[in-house]
């Protein structure tokens, strides 16, 4: 009885390996300790148009009161971007605000061919905490440097980290890729932007549940962000 038990047990196995060694090849390698405090969150992408931002759905997340590019009152050197609301299941919110500086700078080289876009980010858990995420964007639609990425409540500075998971094919570009958020080089969320493979439109989100609400909305609402700011990586995604 005990040999049978074993004979079957390793069919299953048998079975099953293929698909769960697929499963990891599809994914982007996580943190241990993100990976064990998250689970893979499937971003649901709306009609994506440029009169404003497309809306998200992913885990208990969902976007909502979305509003495209306008000018800023007494302002004619910014320009508002988008903004949206992104909100839990619990109720509690993000308020997200996208800005540009619209003026052409002479001054230095470095800024040519590139945009300068703000996002601050505030929820209804802390009003008082004030997120800034600041990014470079090239206007030649080339990838996003995480150099170029900054992203800061004045007290605490979260960073990114490029990854690469394994092709899922001979060639490297079904390589899934991805970034991962760290808080004093703790994991704290990681975003999956291109899985490789038939399946390569598919993103993913994980948001560590071992970190305060406040901070999982915040993490929520910069992956968001980034989203729009990089047209849905379409075309374009992350470079260190």
């Amino acid at each position: 009885m005990v040999k049978k038990y074993s004979i079957t047990l390793l069919t299953i196995i048998a079975i099953i390996s293929p698909f769960l060694l697929h499963a990891q090849k599809d994914q982007i390698p996580l943190e241990t300790t993100l990976a064990q405090a998250s689970e893979r969150q499937l971003i649901k992408i709306g009609m994506i148009t440029q009169s404003k931002p497309a809306k998200l759905k992913f885990g208990v997340y969902s976007t909502d009161n979305r509003k495209g590019r306008h000018k800023k009152e007494g302002d004619d050197a910014t320009e508002l971007l988008f903004s949206f609301d992104l909100k839990n299941n619990k109720g509690d919110l993000v308020k997200i605000e996208a800005s540009g500086n619209q003026e052409e700078s002479n001054t230095s080289k470095k800024t040519e061919g590139q945009d300068d876009i703000s996002v601050y980010l505030t929820t209804s858990l802390d009003e008082e905490d004030l997120w800034v995420l600041l990014i470079t964007k090239p206007r030649d639609g080339g990838d996003l440097s995480l150099k170029n990425i900054f992203l800061t409540n004045g007290e605490e500075e979260i960073v990114f980290k490029h990854v690469k998971g394994t092709p899922t094919n001979k060639s490297e570009n079904t390589a899934p890729k991805g970034i991962e958020a760290f808080i004093d080089d703790y994991p704290i969320g990681a975003m999956q932007y291109y899985s490789g493979g038939s399946f390569s439109y598919k993103k993913f989100i994980w948001i560590s549940g071992k970190t305060e609400t406040q901070t999982q909305l915040i993490m929520a609402a910069v992956f968001s962000s980034l989203l729009e700011v990089a047209d849905y990586f379409q075309d374009l995604g992350f470079t260190d």
